[in-house]
């Protein structure tokens, strides 16, 4: 009889072998998202990973409790921990997009250029352009505003459909509270007067107590917006010369973003503007 040496497996090797087979059902359950609807079903995500029903709810359990996963009467969906690692790569992909014409549109306007992104009812700036002037406007790179105190933000609103901007507006602010419902009737009127320029928000600097102007216009996907790029300087800025190089850099932005071809047929607000 002739006796095949079999290779033996060590203790710590079976155990690595382990978990690796356990990272690899958890990667395949939060694969099967990758299908493009944002709610599943457990025979869906069993029926896409090809796990067995048991271990796949025991998975689904676990992804739950860690919040990669989120479990309602409707199914299962993408949990906050997984949603903020897809903020954070879309965010660098954004300002890799965004960076030549952020530095551009600085150079072309002498002013402090911003990037920033709508994050519920807040404004994250991704960027600041500047140079030596950068410090005489009193904003941070990663800094999170009430968007309806800045016009990157009023740029974003004004670009979601009025039924979602409204939706964004009755979110609780960061203190927990609630918009009182005259300022949320303020801020329409503001997002309307942004619309009849094309998605141009303005303010000036005589409506600012440091005296600082800016302008800001999104930056559309074939979506909708996806950020918005705005110029800041203090005293006057010349509305006429510096917006349609806004606009400009929000359209050479999407297009560098999008670079796919996804945008063609799409119309920018650049080459509508109505600048009074």
């Amino acid at each position: 009889m002739t006796v095949t040496d079999q290779p033996r497996v060590s203790g710590d090797t079976a155990i690595r072998e382990s978990r690796s087979g356990v990272i690899e059902r958890m990667s395949a359950i939060l694969d099967a998202f990758d299908s493009g609807r944002e709610t599943l079903r457990l025979e869906d995500i069993t029926d896409r990973t090809g796990l067995p029903r048991s271990t796949t709810f025991r998975l689904a359990c676990q992804l739950t409790e860690l919040q990669w996963l989120i479990h309602d009467e409707q199914g299962y969906r993408l949990g906050a921990r997984t949603r903020r690692l897809a903020r954070i790569t879309d965010c660098e992909d954004i300002r890799a997009a965004a960076s030549a014409a952020l530095s551009d549109l600085h150079v072309a306007t002498g002013a402090v250029v911003h990037l920033g992104v709508l994050e519920g009812n807040t404004v994250h700036y991704l960027d600041k352009v500047g140079g030596a002037l950068a410090a005489t406007i009193p904003s941070k790179v990663g800094t999170r505003i009430d968007a309806t105190q800045t016009v990157c933000g009023l740029a974003l609103l004004a670009s979601l459909a009025p039924e979602d901007a409204d939706r964004v507006l009755r979110m609780p602010l960061r203190s927990s509270t609630v918009r009182p419902i005259a300022r949320r009737r303020a801020v329409l009127a503001d997002l309307y007067r942004v619309r009849q320029r094309n998605g141009l928000a303005v303010s000036l600097g005589t409506a600012c107590e440091m005296g600082i102007s800016t302008v800001a216009a999104p930056v559309l996907g074939p979506d909708g917006p996806i950020a918005a790029i705005s110029v800041a300087t203090r005293g006057e800025l010349e509305l006429r010369r510096v917006a349609p190089l806004v606009f400009t850099a929000a359209r050479r932005t999407a297009a560098e973003m999008f670079a796919d071809g996804s945008l063609s047929g799409s119309t920018s607000p650049g080459a509508r503007a109505r600048l009074a």
